[in-house]
């Protein structure tokens, strides 16, 4: 039987949101970000295990007695070797199929995580990546000897630290892509900065119960009634990191054409 697992990546060091995994969502509740990662990871009826990866640093002690109160796996590597993190945690777990998640992505959700899985399995690929939904809950399926391997080869320190540019690029790997149509996929749902918090909050004190999850659809819903809620974090931007510089090239064509800078666009 292949065992499938989520890896979540989580530290508590964030320049821009410090502690963001363990603050509370919605605002008054007793429940973190983070427990809402891990619950939204345990109801995807693919996994058989899902795996807090928190870093060695003694600021993340707090992960791993959250984890222990809460008998959650939790793992503790490099805090800039990301990639080895990851292998570590899979080794431990003996995992054969690993998603990759964040624990600062609340919103998650586990039919897509499902899904990923199941055309990963189908495909015989070594790598999946979903597009087309909001910011914050696209996912990563690989399997573990496509993890092996980036572990073993990757030298780049950004191959290191985001765990999955190597297998994305490099010949040899058997890569998917899942695409998904979504009409809220211009939303953030990711919390980096503190707007995109009081965003998650709000998002959370209308829309969560206890024991059920937020749909994207509920979401959907709220925006058409209440459009105002998506300007909350619209201006902020998300740091991106390129496979290719072709793909940086592009990304660089796309900002300027929407900023009408048809000189400079010229000259790239």
């Amino acid at each position: 039987m292949v065992k499938v697992g989520a890896i979540i990546q989580v530290r508590l060091g964030s320049e821009r949101l410090p502690g963001k995994a363990l603050l509370p969502l919605p605002f008054s509740g007793n429940t973190s970000l983070l427990e809402h990662v891990v619950t939204n990871a345990r109801a995807a009826k693919s996994l058989q295990q899902t795996i807090i990866a928190t870093t060695t640093r003694s600021g993340d002690d707090t992960i791993e007695t959250f984890c222990s109160s809460r008998e959650i796996p939790c793992v503790r590597g490099s805090a800039d070797d990301v990639l080895d993190r990851f292998r570590q945690a899979a080794h431990t777990y003996e995992l054969d199929v690993i998603v990759r998640l964040t624990g600062d992505n609340p919103f998650v959700m586990p039919e897509m995580i499902d899904l990923a899985v199941e055309k990963l399995l189908q495909t015989a690929s070594d790598y999946i990546i979903t597009t087309g939904l909001p910011l914050g809950t696209n996912v990563e399926v690989f399997t573990h000897e496509a993890l092996e391997k980036a572990a073993t080869l990757a030298t780049a320190t950004a191959d290191r630290e985001h765990v999955t540019p190597y297998i994305r690029r490099e010949a040899g790997f058997k890569n998917q892509t899942l695409h998904f149509e979504s009409d809220i996929t211009q939303l953030r749902l990711t919390v980096d900065y503190p707007t995109d918090y009081a965003l998650a909050a709000l998002l959370f004190e209308r829309l969560w119960k206890l024991g059920k999850l937020i749909t994207h659809e509920a979401i959907s819903t709220l925006l058409r009634e209440q459009p105002w809620v998506q300007e909350i974090n619209a201006a902020n931007s998300q740091r991106q990191v390129f496979v290719t510089e072709e793909e940086e090239i592009s990304a660089a064509r796309q900002l300027l054409q929407a900023g009408g800078f048809t000189r400079a666009l010229r000259k790239l």
